[in-house]
C-alpha cells in the first residue's frame, strides 16, 4: 500500500482501531494461523525474495536464505511451539488478614503497532518484529525501508494479498510516510535503524505518549588477546565483519589485538579475505554492495582515515567497496567514534588488557561485544566491563539468529528486546484480574487512625498488605 497525501493511511488506521474496538483479542490458535500464513508466504516466494535481495544489495543467495528467510522460518516454528505456554494465565492465591486474594495475570496485546524496518536486512527486520507482534495478539502496520525497493515492493504485494488490512498491512513510502506514521496514534512503535533517526522517532512518539522499542547500532568491539589467535578465530571475525558488505548492526566494528600477535593477525586477515572473496572481490558472487550513494560516501570517508593494510579499492558506479583493513588511525578520527556499518575493519594493537578496558575507547553500551580468548580472567573482566545485553566468546553473529536469545540494545544501542519469548513479552503487557474474598471484616484499617491501628499494621503487615 503506497500513499502520498496520507488520506488513505488515515482511513487504514481508523479501520484498525475500529477493528480493535469491536473484535475480541485473537485466540492463540488464530495467532498461530496467521504465523503459518507468513511461513507459507516465505516458502512459496523464496526465490522471488532471494532475487529481490540481490536486486537491492547484490546479496548472495546463500546469505539471503540463511540470514533473512531461514531465521524467520525458525522463529515462526519456535513461537508456534511455545506460544500457548507463554499466553497461559498465571494464577495465584494469598491469604491475608481478613480476606483471601485471588490474582490472575494475562498477557494482553497493546493493540495496533507500527514496525519501521531498516534496509540492511530488509526482509528479516520487517517480519521478525511482526512475528512477535502477531504472537502478542496485535494488529500491525509494517513500513519497510525505501532504500530496499525491490524487497519492500515484494513484501507489500505478498503480505497485502493474504492478510486483511485491519490485521496486518505493509505500507511503502519515503521518510515523509514514516514521519506521518510515527506521529499517528499507534499503541506501540518498533523501530530499527540509526541512532539519529531513532531519536527522531522517539520524539515523535512522545507527543502521543506512545511506547517505543528502539533497535539501534553501535561500535561493537572485538578483542583478540594473546591466547585467542587461531586461523578459525580469524575466519569467524572476517566472516562476521564482511557479511552483507559489513552492513550488519552486530558486526565486529573495530578489532583490538594484543601486540604480540598483531602482525600475525593482519597477515591472516589478508589471507582469509583472499580465500573468501578472491584477489578481485568485485568479481566474487559471494560479496554484496553498499545500499545507496550517501552511505557509500560515508564508508569511503571512514576508509581514508587510516593506512590501508588490505583492500582499499572502490567503484562508486557499482556501489562497490573492497573488503578493507585499515591501521594507524589518528586519535579522534570519526572512524574511531562512529559506527562504520560497512566493509572497513580498523585493527588496533594494545599492550595490556586492563589498560585497554580503562581507556574508554570501547563503547560499553554497544549492541554486543566479542572476545576471542582462552583466558578466563580476561573473559570475566570483559563481561563485567560491557553493558551490552549480550557478550559473545569465541564466535560472532550466531547469537542473534537464536530464538532462545533476546535481541536488543541498551543506552545508545537502543532499548527493548525481542526474538522468541522476549518478543512475545515486548509486544504485550500484564493485565491483572484481582479478586478478594473477605472472611472477616477488619475495622482497624479505616480512619480515624490510632496508635492501636499502627501497632496492628506493624505486627501483621505481611498479612494486611
Amino acid at each position: 500500500m503506497a500513499d502520498n497525501d496520507g488520506s488513505s493511511l488515515k482511513v487504514l488506521l481508523e479501520r484498525q482501531r475500529e477493528d480493535l474496538r469491536t473484535s475480541a483479542i485473537p485466540s492463540v490458535d488464530l495467532r498461530k494461523k496467521k504465523l503459518l500464513q507468513l511461513k507459507t508466504i516465505l516458502i512459496e516466494h523464496e526465490a522471488a525474495f532471494i532475487q529481490a535481495l540481490y536486486s537491492d544489495m547484490r546479496r548472495p543467495a546463500f546469505e539471503a536464505f540463511s540470514f533473512e528467510i531461514a531465521v524467520l522460518l525458525n522463529e515462526i516454528d519456535y513461537v508456534c511451539k511455545y506460544l500457548e505456554k507463554w499466553a497461559r494465565p498465571v494464577r495465584s492465591r494469598h491469604i491475608k488478614f481478613g480476606y483471601v486474594e485471588a490474582i490472575q495475570k494475562m498477557r494482553n496485546p497493546y493493540g495496533s503497532v507500527l514496525i519501521i524496518s531498516s534496509w540492511n536486512y530488509p526482509l528479516q527486520l520487517a517480519l521478525m518484529p511482526a512475528i512477535s507482534a502477531i504472537a502478542g495478539g496485535n494488529r500491525c502496520v509494517i513500513k519497510p525501508s525505501e532504500h530496499a525497493p525491490a524487497t519492500s515492493e515484494l513484501l507489500e504485494k505478498t503480505i497485502n494479498q493474504v492478510f486483511s488490512p485491519e490485521q496486518l498491512v505493509v505500507v511503502t513510502g519515503d521518510a515523509h510516510t514514516a514521519k506521518f506514521l510515527t506521529s499517528s496514534p499507534f499503541d506501540l512503535i518498533f523501530f530499527t535503524g540509526s541512532q539519529q533517526t531513532g531519536k527522531a522517532v522517539a520524539q515523535q512518539a512522545a507527543h502521543q505518549l506512545t511506547p517505543v522499542i528502539l533497535e539501534l547500532g553501535g561500535k561493537n568491539p572485538c578483542i583478540i588477546d594473546e591466547t585467542g589467535f587461531s586461523k578459525a578465530a580469524i575466519q569467524e571475525i572476517v566472516w562476521g565483519k564482511f557479511l552483507n558488505a559489513g552492513q550488519t548492526c552486530i558486526a565486529p566494528d573495530t578489532l583490538f589485538v594484543h601486540e604480540s600477535i598483531y602482525e600475525q593477525t593482519l597477515s591472516e586477515i589478508s589471507a582469509t579475505l583472499s580465500t573468501f572473496y578472491g584477489d578481485q572481490a568485485e568479481a566474487s558472487n559471494d560479496y554484496g554492495r553498499i545500499c545507496n550513494d550517501a552511505h557509500f560516501q560515508k564508508v569511503v570517508h571512514f576508509m581514508e582515515q587510516g593506512d590501508v593494510w588490505h583492500g582499499g579499492a572502490y567503484d562508486e558506479g557499482d556501489l562497490f567497496i573492497e573488503p578493507t583493513v585499515v591501521t594507524d588511525m589518528k586519535p579522534g578520527s570519526s572512524i574511531l567514534q562512529e559506527e562504520i556499518f560497512g566493509p572497513v575493519l580498523p585493527v588496533i594493537p594494545y599492550t595490556d588488557f586492563t589498560t585497554l578496558l580503562s581507556k574508554q575507547i570501547i563503547q560499553r553500551d554497544a549492541l554486543t561485544g566479542y572476545i576471542f580468548s582462552k583466558n578466563k580472567h580476561h573473559i570475566r573482566l570483559f563481561k563485567q566491563h560491557m553493558q551490552s545485553p549480550t557478550t559473545s566468546v569465541n564466535q560472532v553473529i550466531h547469537h542473534a539468529a537464536s530464538p532462545h536469545v533476546a535481541f536488543g540494545g541498551v543506552g545508545r544501542s537502543g532499548y527493548g528486546a525481542y526474538h522468541g519469548k522476549a518478543g512475545f513479552l515486548a509486544f504485550s503487557y500484564d493485565k491483572t484480574d484481582y479478586k478478594a474474598h473477605h472472611y472477616m471484616h477488619v475495622q482497624d484499617k479505616f480512619p480515624p487512625y490510632t496508635d492501636r491501628n499502627m501497632n496492628i499494621v506493624k505486627k501483621f503487615r505481611k498479612w494486611l498488605l
